[in-house]
């Protein structure tokens, strides 16, 4: 009799309902890294394993996953998708997902950001409706490197802002790229990019220019500000302020003066900084700065 078992698997203390049949091992379960909010796992199968046809899922919290190798069908309310290396799928919390195995193709390997359950929570309606494969986008490429140099050096630092972005750029990608870069293009326009932001973020205060920066990684200044856009999400220069405004609003909660604050994160100009902050964080900076007294 081929009778079927529900397993419960932990992950981080959350659990995903797995239903195989008993002579079969189910998936392997590795965490990699974890933060208060985002979790980084490995999901794969022991070597070896005879493999059921299929298998079910059900997670309790968003996720969003990653092919790293294999190729397997991934069902949902009536709907199948061929997914295989490099293939990114959501997942969303409390709905079954059935996975089947191919013959003769190499047991799969996905790697899993996985949201907190309260997190999860605040953002169900926002992530509730993306496309549950969105379509590859060169920026989801870049991320998918950007995640591996996380697995691979172990960083921890980071993994939240990476988990948005992937997130937001699979809100992005629903019409794809209409050119994706081939792989070893990605990787020199993503080592490039990877430099540049890291002087970004090392001193956000410091005066950038795009030329300095497109020079920095032999790149003109017209490539450069495209493949950052594309590759990042937003222009270099919104990205910069976008960092010093993060600055200005530590510095203001720390106690600083308006003014000091202005010039500290890296504004020139006084009226400019308190416009610009106003419009990004909704209130003025002096607001910001007795907001933290009232609390």
């Amino acid at each position: 009799m081929n009778c079927r078992a529900s397993l419960l698997t932990s992950v981080d203390a959350g659990y995903y309902a797995v239903r195989v049949a008993r002579e079969h091992v189910p998936f392997r379960v590795r965490k990699i890294n974890e933060t208060a909010n985002v979790s980084l796992t490995r999901f794969d199968h022991p070597a070896g394993a005879r493999l059921p046809d299929s298998e079910e899922q059900a997670p309790d919290r968003f996720q969003i996953n990653i092919v790293e190798r294999g190729a397997f069908r991934l069902g949902h309310k009536g709907r199948e998708w061929l997914l295989g290396t490099g293939c990114v799928f959501l997942s969303r919390p409390n709905e079954v997902y059935r996975y089947a195995h191919l013959k003769d193709v190499e047991p799969d390997s996905c790697l899993s950001v996985t949201l907190s359950r309260s997190l999860s929570r605040e953002l169900s309606e926002r992530l509730g409706c993306l496309a549950l494969v969105p379509q590859i986008s060169n920026r989801l490429r870049f991320l998918q490197l950007e995640l591996a140099s996380i697995v691979r050096d172990d960083i921890p630092l980071g993994l939240e802002t990476l988990a948005c972005e992937f997130f937001e750029a699979a809100a992005e990608a629903s019409t794809g790229d209409r050119h994706l870069y081939r792989p070893n293009q990605l990787s020199w326009y993503a080592e490039r990019i990877h430099a540049a932001r890291q002087r970004i973020d090392a001193n956000p205060a410091d005066q950038h220019s795009l030329s300095q920066l497109s020079s920095l990684v032999a790149m003109s200044p017209f490539l450069f500000t495209r493949v950052f856009r594309e590759l990042i999400g937003v222009p270099p220069h919104r990205y910069l302020i976008q960092l010093r405004l993060a600055r200005a609003r530590t510095l203001l909660e720390s106690g600083m003066s308006v003014t000091d604050t202005c010039y500290a994160a890296g504004f020139n100009n006084l009226s400019h900084f308190i416009r610009t902050f106003r419009r990004h964080f909704g209130l003025v900076p002096s607001a910001m700065k007795h907001l933290r007294w009232e609390q």
